[in-house]
């Protein structure tokens, strides 16, 4: 116990057995006895007296009985009042030092409260370093003997809370907390609190705390924001049948080994087609989701492989621990409800890794704009949302970003080819892609080709059962064009759309077809036989693409159909221009946004058309659709401005 060497030190200690009024008399009576040297015949009597106290003095308890202390006579005589204005002593009394006194009791401290004791002033549940610098603790040589490791928040002071939990050394602490048998490497939740764990994990996380995070709890932490993906374009490959997605990482280093990403697309022109498709999976899950709670409750309810007098119930009766249990146990994953359709779906189920995604799970002739999340398995920023945790455990971050350029269509136009004639009757080959789903249930692209035998007004192509393609000797191939068994591959449900819009007319000059909507249309005889890839690539992020819709009189007259995406603001447009034009003439021109003309339609990014009235906000922007001059058909090709290309391809032109 410290010692206390002050002259108010018995004032601390009044609250014990002996009254105050006794102890006082007897500091009194020793002082006055030292002073006067005068004892004498009260000798014995006061060396009982001052036994008494300090047998009081360590009694704990506190009150109870007390017993009158006797004093000696001198004493009793000299605390006895004079008379007024009389300095003699009363009679009997022993001498007084005619100067003022100064005498000092020692005694053993009793058993206080630090905390509260040196908690000086003022007086505020707080020890300051400067309260601190006067406790038997300051300056000792270790842990304990410095301020700033009871200051464990750093606030400048010392609270009950950080006093009642003295600094020891991190490595005893790190020890005691590890109570699990993973080696003594990690602090895990459990051992300590979820929050905890959340708290002095570092990068990168893994929800986990290794002694080195231990030491460095109470430090800032640090915060890794990764950024969005850059640089995101998605382009169409028409050989492959696919839409290519890429992007790049941000430029941030030492990104997590886990990142990963996430491919989204909109497509509002798609959403009630995947409203039905919705409505069927989610009776598809809620049947997967009952035979997968049938499975868990059977094992929630069977012996524990842990304790066999226990069952996993009784082992772990949450419910959502013992599912999770469950499903680490087993590889029974419980089914995840479906996406519900809108204007954006998710076009990767699990997250991918690399830097480019090949979608083929698309619709032909929609619009479509895509944006990439980057994902991964930690919240790679403490205290901020990053979206919801998917089935696959990973978190987006932080926000999609938008491909930077225009949305993207694959047209599906049908490719046809002259083939063999019977009098008035002829055979026209019809070619266009279909997806088939793998195994797995992912669409892969297939050409399929079925021979019409038509006679003079019928109508060229339907749409085709499975009967109805057989019936027209349906082919087959994949992009590579090998052939392929139509009838293995084709699924007995399948249905495809070979719809022209021309009717037969004749076959005068070459095979004359017409259209209400786009005109007569000769099929050249040049057409037979095999047929070369009616595209190639884009050249620049927003050419103009010319096609052919039509030919007739040999190739003098041609109907074009012109292309251009046109940004306004952040906004895309892709303004249609249909022309017919003659041999040697120009095709297309500049138009004015807003008052585009009859023979130009404009959408928007959602494949929206817009009216006049939507287009008049637009008068101060104009658009090139100037392709330069129709040069005629020769063979089964088509020029315009130099560059020549199949009757059935497209032309990109910067």
């Amino acid at each position: 116990m410290a010692n206390e060497k002050k002259p108010n030190a018995l004032a601390q200690y009044g609250p014990i057995g002996a009254p105050l009024l006794g102890v006082l008399l007897a500091i009194v009576f020793i002082a006055i006895a030292i002073v006067t040297n005068e004892l004498g015949e009260g000798q014995t009597q006061l060396q009982t007296s001052v036994e008494k106290v300090r047998k009081q003095l360590d009694d704990p308890s506190a009150g109870g009985e007390t017993d009158t202390i006797p004093l000696p006579d001198s004493v009793a005589a000299a605390m006895t009042p004079g008379e007024a204005n009389n300095w003699n002593p009363p009679a009997g009394a022993g001498k007084l030092l005619e100067l003022p006194i100064k005498w000092v009791v020692t005694m053993d401290d009793a058993k206080g409260d630090e905390f509260d004791e040196y908690d000086i002033a003022p007086k505020d549940g707080v020890w300051t370093e400067n309260e601190f610098q006067q406790t038997p603790i300051w300056g000792q040589p270790n842990l304990r003997g410095e301020f700033k490791n009871w200051d464990r928040n750093s606030d400048g002071q010392i609270s009950r809370e950080e006093y009642d939990d003295p600094p020891r050394d991190n490595r005893e602490q790190f020890d005691e907390l590890n109570t699990n048998t993973d080696g003594g490497e990690f602090l895990t939740e459990g051992e300590i609190t979820a929050q905890q764990v959340r708290d002095w994990d570092r990068y990168p996380y893994d929800d986990k705390v290794s002694f080195e995070e231990f030491e460095r709890r109470y430090e800032p932490r640090e915060e890794r924001d990764l950024g969005p993906v850059v640089n995101v374009q998605a382009k169409v490959d028409p050989a492959q049948m696919e839409i290519i997605v890429t992007w790049e990482n941000p430029a941030v280093a030492d990104l997590p080994e886990d990142i990963s990403f996430y491919i989204v697309r909109r497509a509002p022109e798609t959403v009630e087609k995947r409203k039905a498709e919705y409505r069927r999976k989610v009776q598809d899950y809620n049947k997967r989701l009952l035979e997968w709670e049938a499975r868990f409750d059977s094992w929630w309810t069977s012996p524990s492989d842990a304790n066999a007098e226990k069952t996993n119930k009784q082992v772990e009766p949450n419910k959502n621990k013992a599912q999770k249990k469950f499903q680490e146990a087993t590889d029974d994953l419980k089914p995840q409800a479906p996406e519900q359709a809108g204007d954006w779906e998710t076009v990767t189920e699990s997250p991918i890794t690399g830097n480019e995604y090949r979608d083929t799970s698309f619709d032909t002739d929609v619009t479509y704009t895509y944006a990439v999340y980057m994902a991964t398995t930690k919240n790679p920023k403490r205290g901020v949302n990053v979206g919801d945790q998917n089935a696959a455990g990973y978190y987006t971050w932080p926000e999609r970003t938008l491909a930077s350029g225009h949305p993207v269509i694959v047209t599906n136009r049908i490719v046809m080819s002259a083939g063999g004639v019977s009098g008035d009757d002829v055979s026209i080959s019809l070619t266009k892609w279909h997806p088939v789903p793998d195994a797995e249930g992912n669409p892969v692209w297939y050409k399929v080709r079925v021979t019409e035998k038509i006679s003079p007004q019928d109508s060229l192509g339907g749409k085709y059962n499975m009967m109805a393609l057989k019936d027209r000797d349906v082919e087959m191939f994949d992009v590579s064009d090998t052939a392929l068994n139509a009838a293995e591959l084709l699924p007995e449900d399948t249905e495809i759309d070979f719809t022209t819009g021309f009717n037969f007319v004749t076959r005068a000059g070459g095979f004359v077809l017409n259209s209400r909507e786009h005109g007569d249309f000769e099929l050249p005889t040049a057409t037979r036989g095999a047929i070369t890839n009616p595209t190639q690539p884009s050249t620049s992020d927003n050419a103009l693409e010319v096609r052919c819709l039509t030919v007739k009189n040999g190739g003098k007259e041609a109907r074009i159909e012109l292309t251009r995406w046109h940004k306004v603001g952040e906004d895309w447009l892709r303004v249609v221009m249909t022309v017919n034009v003659g041999k040697g003439k120009d095709v297309g021109g500049t138009i004015n946004l807003g008052s585009p003309g009859n023979d130009v339609k404009v959408f928007d990014a959602t494949g929206k058309e817009l009216k006049s009235s939507d287009l008049k906000k637009f008068a101060d922007q104009t658009v090139d659709l100037a392709a330069g001059e129709y040069e005629g058909l020769k063979d089964r090709n088509v020029t315009v401005g130099g560059t020549t290309v199949d009757l059935f391809g497209t032309i990109f032109k910067d």
